[in-house]
């Protein structure tokens, strides 16, 4: 069937009239000093514990702020949500500090100079704190500071049922369904949400790379989407190892629990404790535990902190996804347009209507190798991707992909939708300016951006400044409470997998 014969389908089984999505969003940002510089300061205690506070906590380092919202059924109060906590932020932020509107760090001077976060006395606060220690024991700090935006998408059980799939086992697989298609997509997302083509040299000191010399201070590839996601960024040698082809729940939750149990070689080398006897990693797996899993698409189900997620995936099944390999927009304030959240709205639920084979593994060697190219060379439009079995420039790919996506959102009950494609613009180009510095520009752009977020009017912070204090009251409730002994937590949690 072709796609405009499907979406016919669907919209006379009423699925687009019915259709919810229900979507969050997970955005780091470094915290920098007026000078651009990482911040060496704590987390600001007016923000609250970030170990407790829902919507404001850190990623690897203390300087590394995340926000995470609730799901929202639409996209203007996702937006408003995401704004409001902005604001909060730059409000409490101290002594000019920033934050730092790129993806790829600033200049780094010193790697010793970034701070691990910490997350207070108890066992689970601990554990956060070790897994921590491991990634910068395994891969180093300057990579973990890497910034980025995860987008947790779903839709209505309803919305499921008029696909054809009730139980959750069904749910299961269109989920599963969606996340192969998605990842042979993925060059889409590089190309239209791909924001780093350039790194500072600090960046890579000391480390092999293939980058050519832009000026003085920096590093760039002319074709680079997004360096992020490349060996030089956020990325793990050892997970190439990994065979995730997303046929089955049974197949993941077996390969995920495979990669943390069974010890490799470079990892347990390193040692589970450090020469004071102090846990540095939580197992010598390819990965410590879940989190570490560096896919661009992940399988989710929310939890209870201290449950794991691969007993949530296996007991309860798959709940949503989290996209991720999506670059910090310089230029939007919040580090992501409402134009561009709804094109992943749009792509994700093409991903989900769409029939979707089974990967093979000589599929998914070739989808790897078409995420370094377009990671490394997307953005020349003679790029050859494989779509829709064919394979074609990426150029012609794209306007195959958008002229598909445009039909799609002809049937949403919302213009906003049309909009999107329609301003989705032509073929994307690298820019760049070779006589300002990767550096000073971060710090030009933050300025501009903690400028404009200052000026916004008529924004309500009582539930951010409730939820700041409420969550410095559970951390000092929960740092009191006795706890078993870390070495019998660790072990405890180690055994649920």
């Amino acid at each position: 069937m072709d796609f405009h014969n499907l979406l016919e389908n669907l919209n006379q089984q009423s699925f687009f009239s019915d259709l919810i999505i229900e979507r969050g969003i997970e955005k780091e940002s470094l915290r920098v000093t007026k000078d651009g510089y990482i911040s060496k300061t704590g987390h600001p205690e007016t923000l609250g514990s970030s170990y407790t506070n829902p919507s404001i906590t850190t990623d690897f380092a203390e300087s590394l702020i995340e926000v995470v919202t609730p799901t929202y059924t639409t996209v203007d109060e996702l937006y408003e949500n995401l704004t409001t906590i902005h604001f909060f932020i730059n409000k409490n932020l101290k002594n000019g500090e920033m934050l730092w509107p790129l993806s790829m760090p600033p200049k780094i001077e010193d790697e010793s100079d970034i701070n691990i976060a910490t997350y207070g006395k108890s066992n689970m606060a601990k554990l956060k704190h070790i897994y921590r220690k491991g990634l910068a024991i395994r891969y180093g700090k300057t990579m973990q500071c890497v910034s980025g935006i995860h987008y947790n998408f779903s839709v209505s059980d309803k919305t499921l049922k008029q696909l054809g799939y009730s139980s959750q086992n069904e749910k299961n697989k269109a989920y599963l369904n969606l996340i192969r298609n998605f990842k042979r997509l993925f060059w889409f997302v590089l190309i239209e949400f791909g924001n780093s083509p350039v790194v500072n040299k600090s960046f890579v000191a000391g480390r092999a790379n293939d980058l050519d010399l832009l000026n003085e201070a920096d590093l760039f590839k002319p074709y680079a989407t997004s360096l992020r996601m490349s060996d030089i960024g956020y990325q793990s040698k050892a997970q190439k190892n990994l065979n995730f082809k997303y046929n089955d729940l049974d197949g993941f939750l077996s390969e995920l629990r495979s990669a943390i149990v069974n010890p490799y070689p470079e990892f347990e080398d390193l040692g589970l404790k450090d020469i004071n006897n102090e846990f540095q990693q939580i197992s010598s797996g390819i990965l410590q535990i879940e989190n570490e899993l560096y896919d661009c698409i992940r399988p989710k189900r929310a939890g209870k902190s201290g449950q794991r997620p691969y007993q949530l995936l296996k007991e309860l099944g798959i709940q949503y996804v989290e996209v991720r390999g999506i670059d910090l927009n310089p230029d939007e304030v919040v580090g992501i347009s409402k134009e561009h959240i709804r094109i992943l709205d749009l792509l994700l639920i093409y991903c989900l209507i769409t029939p979707s084979k089974k990967m093979t593994n000589k599929e998914k060697i070739a989808i790897e190798q078409q995420d370094i190219n377009v990671i490394k060379y997307g953005r020349n439009p003679n790029l050859k991707v494989l779509f829709k079995n064919n394979e074609i420039s990426i150029s012609a790919a794209r306007k195959e992909l958008v002229k598909d996506l445009e039909q799609l959102a002809s049937r949403f009950n919302d213009q906003d939708f049309m909009d999107a494609v329609k301003n989705i613009g032509d073929f994307k180009k690298n820019k760049f300016n070779h006589e300002i510095s990767f550096h000073d520009y971060g710090i030009e752009k933050a300025k501009q951006n903690s400028k404009i977020i200052k000026s916004f009017a008529n924004i309500d912070l009582e539930s951010c400044e409730k939820e700041a204090s409420d969550s410095l009251k559970e951390f000092d409730k929960i740092n009191q409470e006795q706890a078993i002994s870390f070495n019998d937590f660790i072990e405890k949690y180690n055994s649920k997998i």
